[in-house]
């Protein structure tokens, strides 16, 4: 999760917590770990988007995106390696992009600004904690939304031997307030005294991603086009993913009294599970056992947290893993098939053709 970072060292290090390790992947000298197709210059940012400029600490390269600047970095450490790509789509509303490769684990000390922050974690683990909050483990699969008042601070601690695909969106208070006011009835109080003005502390809260969100993360992080066209695409599919986020908190609001806490913590729960359960290996009542709980009230709450059946979350997942091996190896369209749980490839291409619009092959064919 990107926030800006406190730089307090010299040579542009992180200042880390007593007795923790200072964090390399953030240790950069001037242009080394920048992409060099990319015009060196002294460009403005949108403030947004110009906190995490500055935590960096680097001489960054601007490209023009959707609106004003930006950036495109590339770390270049034995701890870290992969890519950060920071782009604004309105005043006030940025994205902070980021496929990054943990060869240890990390610590990062965050002093925020007075932003909200969402949150959209693919892969990867970590744990989150302030002076006021209790660390909170944070698996992949999940949306988060952060209250960041001005000088508040949280860490977190990035688990080693891992990959992190995730986006944050950047929202300052005058972006929030002109799609939400804090008198809305469904809106998290959390949210609602950021916008009065009256948070005075980092506040976290959670939610499984949507089954309707992966598609829109996996496309941002892995855009087909660059330029003119590739920044439509990303201004397009970001303002999408905001509409899905906002309805979903919205929503998820007006479940919290039907809900109770421990029953939102299984549903997490049960959402990592099928998350990492591809073959769908575990039935309704293995699950059931796995998580003690009643099947009819597990399939309920699941409806109510997540506004989707737990056979339709897991066709979703394991579809979304199939396009990315599609994507991303050279599997055969039969081993997939059979990665995804069908024993039968005809199955399969109509379970695809029906989830995406397009059949495997061509999959194949236009994303490679």
């Amino acid at each position: 999760m990107l926030a800006e970072h406190a730089m307090m060292e010299t040579g542009g290090s992180l200042d880390t917590p007593q007795g923790e390790p200072i964090v390399g992947a953030l240790h950069f000298s001037g242009t080394r770990a920048l992409d060099n197709r990319l015009d060196i210059a002294e460009a403005l940012f949108d403030p947004t988007l110009q906190s995490v400029v500055d935590a960096l600490k680097v001489s960054i390269g601007s490209r023009p995106g959707p609106v004003g600047n930006a950036f495109l970095l590339r770390p270049q450490s034995e701890i870290v390696s992969g890519w950060y790509n920071g782009v604004t789509i309105r005043p006030g509303f940025s994205l902070v992009l980021s496929d990054l490769r943990y060869a240890e684990e990390c610590v990062y000390r965050h002093v925020c600004g007075e932003y909200l922050k969402l949150h959209f974690k693919l892969d990867g683990t970590s744990v989150i904690g302030s002076d006021q909050e209790e660390n909170v483990p944070v698996p992949a699969g999940l949306m988060s939304f952060l209250v960041q008042p001005t000088h508040s601070v949280k860490y977190e601690r990035i688990v080693g031997e891992s990959r992190e695909r995730s986006i944050t969106m950047i929202c300052s208070k005058d972006f929030v307030s002109g799609l939400l006011s804090p008198n809305m009835p469904d809106l998290p109080v959390s949210i609602a005294d950021f916008l009065r003005a009256r948070a005075s502390h980092f506040s976290y809260d959670s939610l499984p991603m949507h089954p309707q969100m992966r598609p829109i993360v996996e496309d941002l992080l892995s855009p087909p086009d660059a330029g003119a066209l590739g920044n439509l695409m990303i201004e397009a599919k970001a303002l999408e993913l905001l509409c899905f986020a906002i309805k979903h908190i919205l929503g998820s609001s007006r479940t919290a009294e039907t809900v109770r806490p421990r029953d939102r913590r299984k549903v997490e729960e049960l959402c990592q599970i099928l998350d990492e359960d591809t073959q769908a290996a575990f039935s309704i009542a293995e699950l059931c056992r796995h998580l003690a709980w009643n099947e009819t009230q597990m399939m309920e709450c699941f409806k109510q947290v997540t506004g989707t059946t737990i056979s339709n979350y897991r066709q979703r997942v394991r579809m979304d893993h199939a396009l990315r091996q599609l994507c991303d190896t050279d599997a055969s369209i039969t081993e997939v098939a059979f990665n995804a749980g069908y024993e039968h490839p005809s199955n399969f291409a109509t379970a695809f053709k029906r989830t995406f619009g397009f059949s495997p092959r061509l999959a194949r064919t236009r994303l490679n």
